[in-house]
């Protein structure tokens, strides 16, 4: 009861700092995924997992994590430690379902009566995923793969979400110009709290990240140095890409919003990584994701130009298992996300056997090919 009663009052703070026209978006955005939760739990202690997962459980499923930290708390909750990612594998398995590349998974969607299979993978290139998750991966023999963007070997990449992480690890108190407010962080929960705003705010309108470059420079944030610490470089890049667990897939130039950007730059991106990455491993890069992968940063006109650019499949962020029809789509896949910091086991659950999807979409379609994705209990917080 204390600690209920201690969230409840930290909440009231928040509300009485955040301004008043913000307060139904605060609102919306703490009661959402309040009651995911709820529904989450409430579907494995009834007992209706298997009602629900026989049409939202799918031949296969792609899970997708960024960085395998050690120390998940020093890093402000942005990544999960390497025992959450061993829970996964352990999980995919215990449940049936091979751990399998790409190219097998396309295979085996050919095949409604192949084994159930999962796909394990990993995005931005972050060093960790060589140095932490990959030890991890040969232990469980299992394979990944890799979708690296060229800024992040090449040190050029506009990480704003690094920046923003080091602001609020470095600094008790934080002013963001752009967004007219400041933020105090003496704490490890009001710095991970501060984080999380800011770049939600961020992503409901990305063309505000250059916005940021001020208060990077005030506070003496260097982008290149931090993408330098966290990021592969070539030669690691090269000697990562060769091993036999790893398959290195095409992540664009520069980690944009594709669907802010014209037809001819969405092709440059697209295309110039795919070669870069080419030349460095020396193979073909046959598979694609698409930065941020959400409803509004990608759609039919990334999917159609990523297949021109040669791809043999492309991914993105939205929920969902794979299924024979998505053999049709293959430039939409919904991938998982399965690296929250200090994942419930209910909420794996809900992953694992597709409750997820049936959640965000309200019971609707298990397949997910629409460039729209309906937001989870849209109708109960308006």
């Amino acid at each position: 009861m204390s600690d209920l009663n201690s969230g409840f009052m930290r909440f009231v703070r928040e509300l009485r700092e955040t301004p008043r026209e913000q307060i139904p978006r605060k609102i919306a955005a703490d009661v959402r995924p309040n009651v995911r939760a709820c529904l989450e739990r409430a579907v494995q202690c009834t007992g209706t997992t298997e009602l629900i997962g026989r049409h939202y459980r799918g031949l296969g499923l792609i899970l997708v994590f960024h960085e395998v930290q050690q120390d998940v708390d020093a890093e402000l909750r942005t990544g999960c430690s390497p025992a959450q990612l061993r829970n996964w594998i352990e999980r995919l398995r215990a449940a049936g379902r091979d751990i399998v590349t790409l190219d097998e998974a396309l295979q085996r969607l050919k095949d409604p009566s192949a084994r159930p299979f999962a796909v394990i993978s990993f995005d931005d290139a972050y060093r960790d995923t060589m140095k932490v998750a990959l030890p991890v991966l040969e232990e469980l023999q299992a394979p990944m793969t890799a979708f690296v963007p060229t800024g992040a070997i090449t040190g050029s990449l506009f990480a704003w979400w690094l920046g923003l992480r080091e602001l609020f690890k470095s600094r008790e108190r934080v002013d963001i110009a752009a967004m007219n407010r400041q933020f105090s962080c003496p704490d490890l929960p009001s710095k991970a709290r501060g984080l999380r705003r800011v770049s939600a705010w961020l992503m409901s309108d990305f063309s505000r990240a250059g916005d940021l470059t001020c208060t990077f420079d005030q506070y003496g944030i260097s982008l290149p140095d931090l993408v330098a610490q966290y990021c592969l470089n070539e030669k690691e890049l090269l000697e990562f890409s060769s091993h036999r667990l790893v398959t290195t897939g095409a992540h664009t130039d520069t980690h944009p919003c594709l669907a802010d950007l014209d037809d001819s730059e969405v092709a440059t991106e697209i295309s110039s990584n795919k070669a870069y990455l080419e030349r460095i491993v020396g193979r073909r890069v046959d598979h694609f994701a698409y930065p941020f992968g959400s409803h509004v940063a990608c759609g039919s006109r990334e999917a159609s130009i990523a297949e021109a650019a040669g791809f043999r499949s492309a991914v993105t962020t939205r929920p969902g298992h794979l299924f024979p029809n998505h053999l049709h789509h293959r430039y939409m896949l919904p991938r998982q996300d399965a690296g929250a910091p200090h994942m419930t086991s209910h909420t794996m659950h809900s992953l694992l056997h597709g409750i997820n999807r049936a959640i965000t979409t309200r019971l609707g379609d298990p397949v997910s090919t629409s460039a729209v994705a309906l937001l989870m209990c849209s109708a109960l917080v308006g």
